[in-house]
């Protein structure tokens, strides 16, 4: 009887030490939505083996090896569906996500290393453009819409936008944009602090930017650090800002840019092929609605590096909305300008 009152009394322990959060099928289907990298662990009270996985985990964190993770304690006994849908069979299994996608699965391992090495290679060391391959490679879209979206692709490309846009040497010009909350931020002013990360992208409806949102999210700690400011830039209306930066728990300004005036500026903007617009359409995209004008206009994706001079010395502009510039390209083009 003690003994089973010292597991009891263990699982508790356990349980409280670790912030996971109990599976919850809404809160799954947003994060997997929002593109955020998931865990999810399977687990019974009465296994042993969970126990352990439970201690091994609450380490992980409290040495800050799941940040940037959501992850989702799932009650084998009881979430019958959800181990149909995802083919659990037993017990102390790990299932990782990126996004909608499962990027592997382990059953049984208890050891602090090795559950590190599992989420280490599903999830942490995954890179940004890793997740959107994936992303794309599961596309569930129709031969029809795919070749609708690539003869789009395949158009854009043929314009050489990317290659007339801003670029490296060139100078920013300034701009005042309001935040999600309406107040103006001023490129000049932001750069009396230091360098000033600027990411364009399409809206809150793409999958694709909001695995971009993320990541970038998860690497402010890292821009703080060698005292740059990120900021985003949407032509999405302010209330979708809104909602994308507490959706997202973002730390950093979304800044709206009304009828693409800055990214047009930029060179960046492109109108939407009517065969596109309608696919979108089919999807359920109105850029219409979400952007405030009949236009039907996008920037293509672009991060770019500017220093207090107003000039750039990083620029990553592609035509192809699947790709994305890589954090670790960011942060080492930071590191080099520090020596210049």
């Amino acid at each position: 009887m003690k003994r089973l009152l010292s597991l009891a009394t263990w699982l508790m322990i356990s349980i409280n030490a670790f912030a996971a959060q109990p599976f919850q099928s809404e809160a799954f289907k947003d994060s997997q939505k929002s593109g955020h990298k998931i865990l999810l662990h399977f687990h019974a009270d009465w296994c042993p083996t969970c126990l352990a996985q439970q201690q091994s985990l609450s380490s992980l964190e409290a040495k800050g090896a799941l940040k940037g993770i959501t992850v989702f304690t799932v009650d084998y006994d009881k979430e019958t569906e959800m181990k149909k849908q995802l083919k659990v069979n037993a017990q102390s299994s790990f299932i990782a996500f990126l996004g909608g996608l499962e990027n592997g699965r382990v059953t049984g391992i208890t050891a602090e290393s090795d559950i590190k090495a599992f989420i280490d290679k599903a999830l942490t060391n995954v890179t940004l453009n890793d997740q959107l391959k994936l992303m794309r490679e599961a596309s569930k879209a129709s031969p029809e819409q795919k070749k609708v979206m690539e003869e789009a692709a395949e158009k854009l490309r043929k314009s050489h936008l990317a290659e007339k846009a801003l670029k490296v040497g060139n100078t920013m010009p300034d701009f005042s944009l309001p935040n999600a909350s309406g107040k103006k931020i001023q490129l000049s002013s932001l750069l009396k602090k230091g360098p000033v990360v600027i990411a364009f992208y399409r809206g809150s409806w793409c999958p694709y930017c909001n695995v971009q949102l993320n990541s970038y999210q998860q690497i402010l700690p890292e821009f703080k650090k060698r005292g740059a400011t990120l900021v985003a830039i949407t032509p999405e209306k302010r209330d979708l800002s809104v909602e994308t930066t507490k959706d997202k728990q973002l730390e950093f300004d979304i800044l709206t840019d009304k009828d693409n005036q800055l990214a047009r500026k930029l060179g960046l903007v492109f109108g939407v092929p009517a065969e596109l617009k309608a696919l979108y359409q089919q999807f359920g995209i109105d850029l219409a609605k979400s952007q405030g004008n009949p236009d039907w206009k996008l920037p293509v994706p672009a991060t770019y590096i500017v220093q207090n001079d107003r000039k750039i010395t990083y620029a990553f502009v592609d035509t192809d909305y699947t790709q994305r510039a890589e954090p670790a390209d960011l942060l080492k083009s930071l590191d080099g300008s520090k020596g210049k």
